[in-house]
């Protein structure tokens, strides 16, 4: 996921990312974003990294990308033609309006206390994993997620993992 005030250069960590590992282009209100996701994609592609451009099936279609949905447009809603989708969710209702709609795969968030969303409450390991099994998705732990508690996310649906203060120097 990039965050520009965190991660200025998301450039730098897409070079260092292994094969198939999935990028998301946040930062909705950025002005430069469609040269942004321009440039990111041309980088997954070379690097046969799967990318998404959020909420905005437009530029996503533009730049060939997938299309990311946050969890406030997956109610009420049909997926675009012809697009790849993922979303986030953080309760069972976001589960099961992403999976009504035929998404594939979602990023369940935030687990852990974390400084993109620092007001945010946070579903912790138990909830987290509770949840997880509950889905009829495959499921991306997102939020405060880093190499000391990535391992206990293990259990039923869980597919990974998705990070950005990971990425950052301690």
């Amino acid at each position: 996921m990039t965050d520009r005030q965190r991660i200025p250069h998301p450039e730098l960590i897409l070079r260092s990312l292994p094969e198939g590992a999935y990028v998301v282009l946040r930062d909705y209100d950025d002005p430069s974003r469609p040269a942004l996701a321009a440039r990111l994609a041309s980088i997954c592609k070379a690097r046969r990294l799967f990318f998404s451009v959020g909420a905005d099936a437009v530029l996503a279609t533009r730049v060939g990308a997938a299309l990311h949905l946050p969890s406030r447009m997956l109610h009420g809603r049909t997926l675009p033609f012809g697009l790849a989708v993922s979303a986030s969710c953080h309760n069972i209702e976001d589960i099961e309006a992403a999976a009504a709609i035929g998404v594939p795969i979602i990023f369940l968030s935030p687990v852990f206390a974390t400084s993109s969303h620092p007001r945010a409450n946070f579903l912790g390991q138990e909830k987290f994993l509770k949840l997880a099994a509950q889905s009829p998705l495959p499921v991306l732990a997102l939020g405060g997620v880093d190499e000391r508690n990535a391992a206990l996310l293990k259990g039923p649906r869980v597919a990974g993992i998705g990070a950005i203060g990971a990425f950052l120097a301690r």
